[in-house]
């Protein structure tokens, strides 16, 4: 794939489906990839938090980007998460997935218990020297421990090349993408994430687009088209209408279980499951969920 496309849109955070022996199920990743192109999304993302890539052994990352690569076509970008513990299982990361035909790749920086500027620079520099494609940083604090200053996603922007985007996910998001685009005069791409739960704001304050996983990407498509042609009214009519399944699915600790469950209604994938100790949903939190959706209007057709 080429690396100078243009990102800007929605990108479809894919989860990683699971058959019911715990395997990999391939064809459920075309499912997911069809469904994001079906939604009008820019670009699908694989291999993220969405995609329990922490759960994953190394040997079953190769697959997951072969597959996703080649359901995605000509037609639909593919971001791969690439973040590792070291500047070497990074860039080991990286070359995989650009050898794999991935657009760009997402680097969260590496936890650490102190937080060191100078090292998590480094470790981004060694992505740098690797990379023949663009690099989306995610700031994700939530999960890495390290917060990254607008200063700092600045120095990263204006001093590696490929640098080119910023994946924001430090709440409150709409106010650090000013800040963001302050500290960059601009030039950097940012999208949000957080389920969707800002994407109206993050819009509105500047961002291209956002990454996330909410199981009706469609939604998020339209609200990103309204904004870009002029019309922020219908925009925000169709995410206040949603919004209070975006919140739902965005629940912490066990969100990518209740996205996954609703994946498998829609006929995305065969299975709910998530990988352990990551935790399912209850039947009680499969009722709350019933009875928020019986009670939305789901209907797509007129976006």
């Amino acid at each position: 794939m080429a690396n100078d496309r243009n990102l800007d849109g929605i990108h479809f955070m894919l989860p990683t489906p699971f058959d019911p022996n715990g395997e990999v199920d391939i064809a459920s990743i075309d499912r997911l990839v069809g469904a994001a192109r079906t939604a009008n999304c820019t670009g699908v993302v694989t291999l993220g938090v969405m995609g329990e890539a922490h759960r994953l052994t190394d040997l079953e990352r190769g697959p997951i980007i072969d597959a996703v690569v080649a359901a995605a076509g000509g037609d639909l970008t593919v971001t791969v998460g690439a973040s590792g513990e070291s500047g070497r299982a990074l860039a080991s990361r990286v070359r995989d997935a650009q050898s794999g035909g991935a657009t760009a790749v997402m680097i969260a920086p590496a936890k650490m218990v102190k937080p060191n500027p100078l090292a998590t620079y480094a470790y981004y520099a060694a992505a740098q020297e690797i990379t023949e494609i663009p690099i989306v940083v995610q700031d994700l604090p939530e999960q890495t421990g390290v917060h990254l200053d607008p200063a700092f996603i600045g120095k990263l922007h204006s001093e590696l090349p490929d640098a080119k985007y910023l994946k924001l996910e430090d709440p409150p998001t709409p106010q650090k993408i000013t800040r963001v685009i302050e500290a960059t005069n601009g030039t950097m791409g940012i999208f949000g994430g957080l389920g969707g739960a800002f994407l109206f704001e993050e819009l509105r304050r500047g961002a291209i687009g956002t990454m996330t996983g909410f199981a009706y990407p469609e939604v998020l498509v339209a609200i990103h088209k309204y904004m870009a042609s002029g019309d922020p009214e219908r925009a925000r009519a169709i995410f206040y209408k949603w919004i209070p399944l975006i919140r739902y699915e965005n629940s912490t600790g066990i969100s990518v279980a209740i996205r996954k469950e609703i994946m498998k209604r829609r006929g995305f994938t065969t299975t709910a499951d998530v990988r352990p100790p990551s935790p399912p949903i209850d039947d009680s939190t499969r009722e709350e969920l019933d009875d928020l959706m019986s009670a939305l209007d789901l209907s797509i057709e007129n976006l």
